[in-house]
């Protein structure tokens, strides 16, 4: 038997994005994947902003090379809705969500891309932190223990040479998919609508851009007596997914061939003569839902097999690594021994309710798509015109609040009494805001693009105001009695210029206030004015940590 720290089965984003993590940390893992490498049929394709903030601590060569392979301007808005991406268009969305909030929200910048190109950069940089013992063409085949247990024991199998083998661990993260083993063995039921439609998945090229003009987007949504789906640009440059929505009993790549995908390609596009190279075919089917429990014992449920979306918000893959970088931080702290395991369990607490309403307006969107499509076939005989459906629709593609806004409210989050601004839509409109239970605002310091958020490392972290130097004696003593690191930043120090006391007004405190952020970027802790109070310091930070 072998022993490692963290088995992560799955090689996808999520499984990937946790190797990563876990090494910011020095956390060793084995991550088991029973395909032969990363995605080679590229399912998704969007990072937003919020994970491009995740992305940057995974180094820069991580992130750079990720917004490297960005797509040129104007594709990440709008999305639009035609008979065929060439013919008569009747409605657009603009899709502000897909092209970020901009500077004054965030230093990172969302990409628009492929998901075997993002897996590719995702997977050289667990190569290279030497924490991840990277086994592909592997399979987990039986789990021995971890689901009520204080360890993990799993059974996998070389699908290359049939040997088996048993691994042991201290925990284990599942992020093997829709289809996940670790959740069937475990009986956890996924709560929510399974089956709602059939999907062939296309990934191709074809020359459609030169036909477009000006009118690039986003999505296209088509609908004619040959095609009816959404066609999705990858790189501007001849690369294209489709997902075609087929009956039941079409659903199998027997029945929808290349030769059919190819027909459709060209019925979507509008272009009779189109040359299509279909690359590969994939299915699936939507569903909206999300597992009973994402804890138990001493496992942790994420990704696809955690929740499953409609593709109509792009949030997917999205969800899955921004709840996978809420857990991380705390799985790290048990296992060096700065936690104890209820702070692991604060996870689905914490992101349970954000990954439902996320599924279901996923799920609204999906049902709004397919009214405007009624709409535009149908006309008045659908009960809604088509601008009254496109309109039903203005959250798809604007997804801010979800993105940044997510307030946690669990034990490890200690109130002030404060509410974040209020807005009109929670799920589309977003407001800065240090209230603790949120994300910790961006504000630019200095002379250079270094923000707030660059200061959030792998410790505990206290940010505060221009007079608040004596904090940095009360952060020393807190991490010297729990024996565990709180980085002290006092904005207006050397390198941390702020000459409008943006800092202030964006976190809500005093120019002597002080504010605790967790690993994970979320406002554990705010005191808003006065002198440095070593001793709710200490608590708040104690509590931070779960003790």
């Amino acid at each position: 038997m072998n022993t490692t720290r963290v088995i992560i089965l799955g090689g996808g984003p999520v499984g990937l994005g946790s190797a990563l993590e876990l090494a910011r940390f020095g956390i060793r893992s084995v991550l088991i994947e029973k395909h032969e490498g990363t995605s080679w049929h590229p399912k998704t394709r969007n990072f937003n902003t919020r994970t491009m903030e995740i992305a940057k601590g995974w180094g820069e060569a991580v992130y750079k090379r990720l917004r490297n392979v960005d797509t040129p301007p104007g594709w990440k808005s709008p999305i639009r809705f035609l008979y065929s991406a060439t013919g008569e268009e009747f409605g657009t969305i603009d899709s502000k969500g897909f092209e970020g909030p901009g500077p004054d929200v965030s230093p990172a910048e969302p990409i628009m891309s492929s998901q075997d190109l993002i897996e590719e950069i995702m997977l050289d940089g667990a190569r290279a932190s030497g924490l991840v013992d990277l086994r592909f063409s592997t399979e987990a085949t039986r789990l021995l223990k971890g689901g009520d247990e204080d360890h993990v024991v799993l059974e996998i199998k070389d699908m290359k040479t049939g040997a088996v083998e048993t691994i042991e661990a201290e925990a284990l993260v599942a992020a093997d998919g829709a289809d996940s083993f670790v959740r069937k063995s475990l009986g956890l039921e996924l709560e929510g609508s399974k089956d709602l439609s059939h999907i062939v998945n296309c990934y191709f090229s074809a020359d459609i851009e030169p036909h477009l003009g000006e009118r690039i987007g986003v999505l296209f949504f088509v609908t004619n007596p040959g095609a009816r789906g959404v066609l999705q640009p990858l790189n501007g440059a001849g690369k294209w997914l489709c997902q075609i929505n087929v009956r039941a009993d079409e659903w199998s790549l027997d029945e929808f061939t290349k030769d059919r995908a190819r027909e459709w390609v060209r019925a979507a596009a509008g272009i009779e003569d189109l040359e299509v190279d279909v690359h590969s075919l994939g299915l699936w089917k939507l569903n909206a839902t999300v597992v009973e429990r994402m804890v138990q014992g001493r496992i942790v449920i994420c990704g696809d097999a955690a929740h499953q979306f409609p593709p109509t918000g792009g949030l997917g893959v999205n969800t899955g690594l921004q709840s996978m970088h809420n857990v991380m931080w705390k799985l790290a702290a048990f296992l060096n021994g700065d936690a104890p395991w209820s702070l692991v369990e604060t996870y689905e607490t914490e992101r349970k309710d954000v990954s439902k309403e996320i599924v279901n307006q996923s799920l609204t969107n999906s049902f709004n798509v397919g009214l405007i499509s009624k709409a535009a076939v149908s006309g008045s005989d659908s009960g809604l015109s088509t601008q009254e459906a496109v309109r039903a629709t203005r959250r798809y593609g604007n997804h801010l609040g979800v993105e940044f806004g997510a307030r946690y409210a669990s034990s490890v989050i200690t109130p002030d009494g404060t509410e974040p601004p209020s807005v009109e839509d929670t799920y589309s409109d977003y407001v800065q805001s240090a209230s603790p239970g949120c994300r910790a605002p961006h504000v630019q310091l200095g002379l250079t693009n270094l923000s707030t958020l660059d200061l959030i490392g792998t410790h505990l972290t206290l940010l505060v105001g221009r007079e608040g130097e004596a904090w940095s004696e009360a952060a020393h003593e807190a991490s010297s009695r729990l024996s565990f690191p709180i980085d002290c930043f006092a904005i207006g120090k050397a390198g941390l210029t702020d000459p409008d006391n943006t800092f202030e007004a964006a976190y809500g405190v005093q120019s002597d206030g002080a504010v605790l952020v967790r690993p994970d970027g979320h406002v554990a802790w705010r005191k808003v004015s006065g002198p440095a109070d070593h001793g709710s310091l200490h608590e708040a930070a104690s509590r931070a940590l779960g003790r």
